[in-house]
């Protein structure tokens, strides 16, 4: 099984709107699947609001729950408990390991980091996940001049390619990278 991480802010919405290509791409990536096994889980791990106090956790993580169903993305990421894990909850921010350690063990407790693809478009993020294992790639964002992937639709197949290799090296044979 896969994990396809995904951060929201500048990567699926901007400014609280999907950006072009969000949904479909969320479609066609839900039902990949590595020959006859399960699909592909889909997940979130993002950067968001820190507690003053452990006791307002769950207030932010509504918040945050609000912000997918107002996007129309929260059925992607069902269940939230397991699938959408933000800094809040672990009290660090991104690229620390203890975000996506906690965002992998919450999806699924036997994958490991080789098991996961994470898609963003801050540059130093991506760098930082590849240091710790990860498969990752970053999708030119809003503003942005560049990036691996141009837009949402264009990652569908590198995340096809990296849901039936095996390893991630399949990053830079995806990206036509030496």
């Amino acid at each position: 099984m896969k994990l396809i991480l995904f951060d929201l802010g500048q990567t699926l919405e901007d400014r609280d709107a999907l950006l072009p290509g969000a949904r479909k791409t969320l479609q066609a990536i839900r039902g990949l699947r590595d020959g006859n096994g399960p699909a592909a889980l889909l997940g979130l791990v993002s950067d968001f609001d820190m507690p003053a106090d452990p006791s307002e956790v769950p207030s932010i993580q509504q918040r945050y729950y609000a912000l997918l169903d107002h996007l129309g993305i929260r059925s992607f990421f069902e269940p939230v408990a397991e699938r959408v894990t933000l800094s809040t909850e672990v009290g660090v921010f991104k690229p620390d390991e203890a975000v996506f350690r906690a965002a992998v063990t919450k999806a699924d407790p036997a994958l490991g980091f080789s098991d996961v693809l994470f898609v963003t478009e801050n540059r130093d993020h991506v760098l930082a996940a590849r240091h710790l294992g990860l498969a990752a790639v970053h999708l030119r964002g809003p503003g942005q001049a560049d990036g691996e992937v141009d837009s949402l639709p264009d990652l569908v197949p590198v995340v096809r390619e990296f849901v039936r290799a095996t390893g991630a090296a399949f990053v830079a044979q995806a990206l036509d990278e030496p």
